[in-house]
């Protein structure tokens, strides 16, 4: 019943960081969500069935970047509950999310574990309070902070900065800063910072809120975390009341119902125990909602000046002896419940035969016929981000009674929870650290220790299946389906690391550590085949039946055929590359990832449209992140002048933190600006962000983030927002907005950005591109067929369209307000496009798109289809044209045509 195991589900990759998955048979627990953590379930064995928590190592994009899409993907999987264990900042970080995140059917709990180290957490010899504790699971939090290198040898100087390259980062403080001091004496307060959304929020802020002259900005300490608390619930509404709580008395119950604004009925289920019913949480006003959130730390002195790390020690279930029948029978016990009170672990009374035609009582203590209980056994999970959080994480093993028992090697001082396993998180430096394997080498010899560490760790590929199908395409045409960049060497050699424990062994996908009953970490027998890294250790590309191969070599002839007649006439734009980033809608899948496209224009730079979860990822596998690559992702970051956010749909913009974050660790640093154009949403999304770490937008180089609302680039005058704090919000206005937006044209050598309104269930806007050297191209973002776009991109020399539907699926098309491939071109026709390429496809449709059999698409000059990593080079778009039967021959051959709904529900 109490068996569990600490499954690796992501690793350190280019598209992806560590996330652990415990489970048990009755519940799973998740440990960080890092981008892309939600296609990488779903490429895996694994259900969101049973998922009852979230725990974050840290508050950021690093650790957090997959939030979002994991909380959506569980709630759609009918996960009634969830609760989201973090440091200081993680409620900021999730409020920072209201914009696109709502789940009505999912109740969400937030904590955040208390700031002080343990070590002063702890009275004596008291254990300090877990963060964490259900039935099946007990943890406990250890906060990790950097000291400066004078201070090694101390725990964490609270007020230091950051070492760099740490995820960490100071937070924005207006006070003196304390001199150098033990932490012992300068930690913040200890102070429990748990935040549960189950409980009301105070009336009184609740109607602060609908006045009009309320400010969030004017919210510190505890009514801050109470508007973030707020934010949560409006973002998951449907709520579980403190209701049942047998502690509460009829009053005060009906006082908690009508705060809540509504009258609860307490239902019984068929045993007659009370069920659990949800409510609809209290909610502010639109208005107050929309503002900016309170300040994370400016003016509040009871929060830390850094933010910490998280290390978190689980301890599972303890599991009572195994109860001796026979022993039982020999002492007379009766069956019955009183067998079940005695393996309870309570001594009973009973009446026997005295032998003499008597009775007399005889009571039977547990330990004369239950066996001795087997002791919980525990498990580490461990994030050091940098070298100088090394001492902080010594001290809290060091110096705290109750973490001191896990770390030693006496067999006189046996650990009270055996501890099987340490999964360490190592950022650069750490493992090679003689600290750190010191520290290592302190625990008992038999716990196994799974290390991650870029370093050390080969960069195999993610997403093995769009990986194929582009090794596949690759065999037709080399150029324009390159296969993604991978490395099966890491940059340091793992075996080389001297001074290791003996069970220390690198971290890897699908790698399963068994707890109860304890096992070595092994290979999960249970995981999917890994076909295309299979292949690239052969040495081989996959293999095409003689009938696709038959199908690639006649198109290629034509192609061939074709370039010697002559090549059509050099057009304005031929050299732009089109990059197809993620080629899916809402839902990632194995083959295609969610909306991004890249436009590299030669001489100028780039513009990226949209940038859904995990863009980043796809960049790096399309460009290859090695620093010393010329073309790599690094120069192409460095050379992005503009990202344009169309909609505040996640799919489409939760990677841009992401890429922000990336850049702003350059160095050296990019020479110019990069422009962000997206909704007010958006931007205030960013501006929020950038409490808890450096995304640019504070650069006082003037190379950093400019931000540009795109409302103010529309063609025709935009719908209002509505009031709002524009003395606080100084990317609302129109006019620097435009005067931003003519400096990121001369650095793109553009002659007009222009913002079309289109027509989706959001505020959402498509643009037209037109360049001072003839050449336009319009993109429509998510939308229904609408004659805005037509008007304002006529003539255009590419448009690039979603073609979420068949085009069968018109009425369905119109209820998710999306297009169909007709629909999209249709559009194309009436604007007059010289090329189009469609995008944006269904889950539905997992390798080739569907497409008319009336031959409409024949009466277009030039169309493509996008796929995942496909780079395309304007001039030669007649040849991807051309290449369409024969991709969608190898599709049908492969069975890649057969639709895959993917129905979340069916996943449990």
């Amino acid at each position: 019943m109490h068996a569990w195991n600490v499954s690796v589900l992501s690793e350190t990759t280019s598209d992806t960081e560590p996330t652990l998955l415990v489970e048990f048979g009755t519940g799973k627990y998740v440990f960080n969500a890092s981008e892309a953590v939600g296609r990488s379930w779903l490429a895996s064995h694994h259900s969101f069935r049973k998922t009852r928590a979230l725990f974050l190592t840290a508050a950021g994009t690093h650790r957090c970047g997959g939030v979002t899409g994991l909380l959506m993907l569980c709630a759609d999987a009918a996960v009634p509950k969830m609760d989201i264990i973090g440091p200081y900042g993680l409620m900021h970080y999730l409020a920072t999310m209201r914009g696109f995140t709502y789940r009505p059917t999912m109740a969400v709990k937030a904590i955040e574990a208390p700031s002080a180290p343990v070590q002063l957490m702890q009275e004596g010899d008291k254990p300090p309070p877990p963060i964490f504790k259900d039935d099946l699971l007990t943890v406990y939090a250890i906060p990790i902070y950097p000291s400066p290198p004078e201070a090694d040898g101390q725990l964490s100087n609270m007020a230091a900065e950051p070492t760099s390259g740490s995820v960490d980062r100071t937070l924005k403080r207006k006070r003196t800063p304390s001199p150098s001091a033990s932490a012992k004496r300068r930690a913040p307060p200890v102070t429990d910072h748990t935040i549960d959304t189950a409980s009301p929020v105070p009336r009184t802020l609740v109607s602060r809120a609908r006045s009009p002259q309320f400010d969030t900005r004017s919210l510190s300490s505890e009514d801050a975390q109470e508007w973030r608390k707020l934010m949560l619930q409006d973002m998951f509404p449907m709520q579980e009341p403190a209701l049942l709580d047998p502690a509460l008395s009829k009053k005060e119950k009906a006082r908690l119902a009508q705060v809540q604004g509504k009258k609860v009925t307490i239902a019984h289920d068929s045993e007659g125990a009370p069920s659990q019913p949800r409510m609809p949480a209290q909610s502010v006003p639109q208005e107050a909602r929309l503002r900016r959130l309170p300040p994370l730390a400016e003016g509040d002195a009871s929060v830390p000046s850094v933010l910490p790390t998280l290390a978190y020690l689980l301890v599972g279930p303890s599991v009572r002896g195994k109860f001796d029948v026979k022993k039982a029978e020999a002492l007379g016990l009766p069956r019955g419940p009183i067998r079940s009170r005695l393996a309870a672990g309570e001594t009973v009374s009973f009446e026997v035969d005295d032998g003499q035609g008597g009775k007399t009582m005889r009571s039977v203590r547990p330990e004369e016929c239950v066996g001795p209980s087997e002791m919980a056994q525990s498990v580490l999970i461990l994030d050091v981000p940098t070298p100088a959080h090394i001492p902080s994480l010594v001290a809290s093993f060091v110096d705290s009674p109750f973490f001191s028992q896990y770390r030693t090697k006496s067999e006189a001082m046996p650990t009270k929870h055996p501890l099987h396993a340490i999964f360490h998180l190592c950022g650069e430096g750490v493992l090679e650290d003689p600290r750190y394997k010191d520290f290592m080498n302190g625990f008992s010899d038999e716990t196994h220790h799974i290390i991650s560490s870029r370093e050390h760790t080969a960069n195999k590929i993610t997403f093995g299946k769009s990986a194929l199908i582009q090794a596949k395409l690759h065999q037709l045409d080399a150029d324009m389906f390159a296969i993604p960049k991978y490395s099966m060497t890491p940059t340091r050699d793992f075996s080389s690391v001297t001074g290791l424990p003996a069970k220390a062994m690198l971290s890897h996908r699908d790698l399963i550590v068994h707890v109860r009953p304890p096992k070595p970490p092994m290979k999960d027998d249970k995981a999917k085949e890994d076909e295309f890294n299979t292949l690239i250790q052969s040495g081989s590309l996959p293999e095409l039946s003689d009938s696709v191969k038959e199908r690639f070599a006649a198109v290629t002839a034509q192609v061939n055929k074709r370039i010697g007649r002559g090549s059509p006439a050099a057009q304005p734009g031929d050299d732009i590359v089109i990059t197809a980033l993620g080629t899916g809608s809402a839902v990632p899948t194995p083959t295609r990832n969610v909306s991004g496209t890249l436009i590299q224009i030669p001489g100028h730079g780039s513009i990226l449209l949209d940038c859904g979860e995990g863009t980043w990822g796809q960049l790096a596998r399309t460009f290859g992140d090695d620093p010393a690559r010329a073309s790599g992702v690094w120069h192409v970051l460095r050379d992005l002048k503009c990202i344009f956010l169309s909609h505040m749909h996640g799919d489409h913009h939760m990677g841009v933190s992401k890429i922000l974050q990336m850049r702003a660790q350059m160095n050296p640093p990019p020479s110019e600006p990069l422009y962000v154009v997206g909704h007010r949403s958006h931007l205030m999304y960013l501006v929020e962000r950038q409490e808890l770490e450096d995304l640019g937008l504070a650069d006082p180089t003037g190379n950093g983030v400019v931000t540009i609302l795109s409302d103010a680039l529309n063609w025709r005058p935009p719908r209002p927002y509505g009031r709002n704090s524009m003395h606080d919000e100084p990317f609302m206005d129109f006019e620097t907005a435009r005067q931003n937006a003519n400096a990121m044209c001369r650095a793109l050598g553009l002659q007009s950005f222009t913002a079309v309104d289109v027509l989706h269930r959001v505020r959402c806007y498509g643009c037209v591109i037109h360049h001072e050297d003839g050449w336009s191209i319009a993109f429509s973002a998510d939308t229904m067929p609408t004659d805005n776009l037509v008007r304002v991109g006529r003539g255009a020399t590419l448009l690039i369209h979603e073609a979420s539907m068949s085009p069968e699926e018109e009425q369905l098309a119109r209820q998710k307000a999306h297009s169909t491939s007709a629909q999209a071109i249709d559009i194309g026709r009436r604007m007059g496009a010289q090329k189009l390429l469609l995008t944006h496809f269904s889950a539905r449709y997992p390798g080739m798109p569907p497409r008319r059999g009336d031959g409409e698409e024949s009466r277009w000059p030039v169309i493509g289809l996008a796929f995942d990593y496909s780079r395309i080079r304007l001039g030669d778009m007649w040849k991807l044209n051309m290449y369409l039967p024969a991709i969608q021959h190898a599709f049908n051959e492969l069975g890649e045509e057969e639709p895959l709904e993917i129905d979340l529900t069916k996943l449990q």
